[in-house]
């Protein structure tokens, strides 16, 4: 029996012949709000076989029966009047046969102990055609004797279970553990109950002796399963990586996978460093060994004050102003990235067409500079042709076009905005410290490989880049941990939507902004307030070992390259 004072009370019953009655009684309302006849509305339900358990919803919507040949029927019964058969599967093993049947805590999962001593857990997933079907989800084994009673908690997804045995567990469902096993009886366990608190149970044996238990269970949905691996929750349609700490709904279940926060880490990471290692390492090496020393006098120190630009500002420009501007030149960007290297190519062999004449009146090294205006024509050339080429090959939405014709999801503010707004942020620390390492290359060793024949280019090299190989590559790990530790751009230039997906359109959250957003909000010593820590750590070690494995590589390479 179920009842509310809004949906009324449903009955289910078996009678003494095997009928299955299910009964409904709603208390009408006149037009004045007064108090109306009681309505009864009485159905039979059409059940093949002999009726050993039943179990009826608190919402009054679903109905399970379990018959004597072990199957188990799902049934909607919203329509007293109609109720319909959703889904019939087989629960007992072979040779067994169901002797328990209750609810999880918030009335979807139903768990069904059998004569083996196993409890399985099974709820409703929608299949291809939006159809109810009834879903295996995991299973618990207790002993080898029937299990007579499940306790379920109140609030959360763990239950108790007891045997034929005497033997008590308590089990949690989504963390998929087993958090506790005893011999509690030498005869069997008749009944069993939580407190609703969860903080005790209730037990009753074969001998009508009546125990009562303490129990100290304060986070048992926490395990690497559910903290890294993949999980079914109840109405999901598969196991999924979910991170989803809070809900408006009383009945929600908290959802702790780390795994596409640190996939969204790396995926930021990724298109960061990405964007910032070309230009930081390239501008590097030009400016610390082809660039005329008055140029590297202004270049140098202006990227460097790039480095104390604050990141919440980047952040703030990213979300506010580069986001919309990407998105709506989306074709002129990508006619950036696929223009400008080709148009320096291209200024590079002009130069190298002019006469020697010509060419001798601009001091060597400062031949960078005149690639400016070179940038600049190439930059506004690209987003004057992107509208077109938009109308012409995307029908004037390429964002639109992206997402209906391949497929690929598109949020204004993604990977690509990102990885921008990052690369700005870590370029100046891996430029500063890659070109300080290529200018303190020894002048000795440069000269003695152009007096030998080599060429500028293979002195660079063959000589040069050995040389400086250990700062450049401490100046990608330093850029590196700088990347995995961003907060406010990840903050506010992406969606902060925890998937895992790589797809550069889309957005993602980050470790570090995850922590920055909820921790403010969530209660002291909860299982959230603990998971964020761990999460901090987890992103304290990921930066550790990234600056320890560079340290170690660059000293090996300084003891290379040592004796040049």
């Amino acid at each position: 029996v179920q009842s509310r004072e809004e949906e009324g009370t449903t009955l289910a019953a078996v009678t003494a012949d095997g009928r299955v009655l299910l009964a409904g009684f709603q208390r009408g309302e006149s037009l004045l709000g007064e108090e109306g006849e009681l309505e009864q509305t009485v159905s039979e339900l059409a059940v093949t076989g002999r009726v050993t358990h039943l179990a009826l919803d608190v919402d009054q919507r679903e109905l399970y029966l379990v018959t004597d040949d072990g199957h188990l029927h799902y049934y909607d019964v919203q329509d007293k009047e109609a109720p319909r058969l959703l889904d019939v599967v087989t629960v007992a093993p072979a040779g067994g046969q169901v002797t328990a049947l209750e609810f999880l805590a918030g009335g979807i999962s139903v768990l069904v102990g059998d004569s083996t001593g196993r409890i399985e857990q099974w709820f409703p997933v929608r299949d291809a055609s939006n159809n109810y079907h009834l879903a295996h989800v995991r299973g618990f084994r207790l002993g080898q004797a029937p299990i007579t009673a499940i306790a379920p908690e109140f609030y959360r997804k763990g239950f108790l279970a007891a045997d034929a045995a005497g033997v008590v567990g308590i089990f949690h469902t989504t963390a998929g553990r087993t958090l506790l096993w005893r011999q509690a009886a030498d005869g069997p366990i008749t009944l069993a109950a939580m407190l609703p608190h969860a903080d005790g149970a209730l037990l009753v044996d074969g001998s009508e002796s009546l125990q009562r238990w303490s129990i100290h269970n304060e986070h048992p949905e926490v395990s690497w399963r559910s903290l890294w691996g993949k999980v079914w929750y109840e109405s999901r349609q598969q196991p999924e990586w979910i991170w989803q700490s809070s809900s408006a709904s009383n009945d929600f279940e908290p959802k702790f996978s780390l795994t596409p926060l640190a996939f969204g880490t790396l995926k930021a990471t990724f298109y960061a460093m990405l964007f910032a290692i070309p230009l930081g390492v390239l501008g590097a090496l030009f400016a610390g060994y082809f660039m005329h020393p008055a140029m590297r006098k202004v270049v140098k120190p202006t990227v460097e004050v790039m480095a104390a630009l604050p990141t919440v500002i980047l952040g703030f420009l990213a979300g506010l102003w580069l986001a919309p501007l990407v998105e709506h030149n989306l074709p002129g960007i990508f006619l950036i990235l696929l223009l400008t290297p080709l148009s320096l190519v291209a200024a590079g062999w002009g130069w190298d067409a002019l006469p020697e004449g010509l060419r001798r009146r601009v001091p060597e090294g400062l031949e960078a500079a005149l690639l400016i205006p070179v940038v600049v024509l190439t930059i506004w050339l690209s987003m004057v042709l992107g509208h077109p080429l938009e109308d012409l090959l995307f029908d004037g939405n390429m964002p639109a076009w992206i997402t209906s014709e391949l497929g690929i999801d598109f949020d204004q503010r993604n990977s690509l905005v990102v990885g921008i707004a990052m690369g700005f942020a870590v370029i100046p620390t891996i430029f500063s410290i890659s070109e300080d390492g290529v200018h303190s290359v020894p002048r000795h060793l440069v000269h003695g490989s152009l007096a030998l024949g080599a060429t500028p280019w293979q002195t660079l090299w063959r000589v040069v880049l050995p040389t400086a190989s250990p700062a450049i590559f401490s100046a990608l790990m330093i850029g590196l941990g700088r990347a995995v530790g961003e907060t406010m751009i990840v903050l506010m230039a992406t969606g902060n939507t925890p998937v895992v997906d790589f797809n550069i359109f889309t957005g993602f959250r980050a470790l570090s902004a995850n922590i920055a957003v909820e921790m403010p909000e969530t209660e002291v010593h909860s299982t959230h307030y603990r998971v964020l820590f761990l999460a901090a750590l987890v992103l304290f070690l990921a930066t550790f070992l990234v600056n320890t494995a560079g340290e170690i590589v660059r000293q090996r390479l300084r003891r290379r390259y040592s004796s040049l």
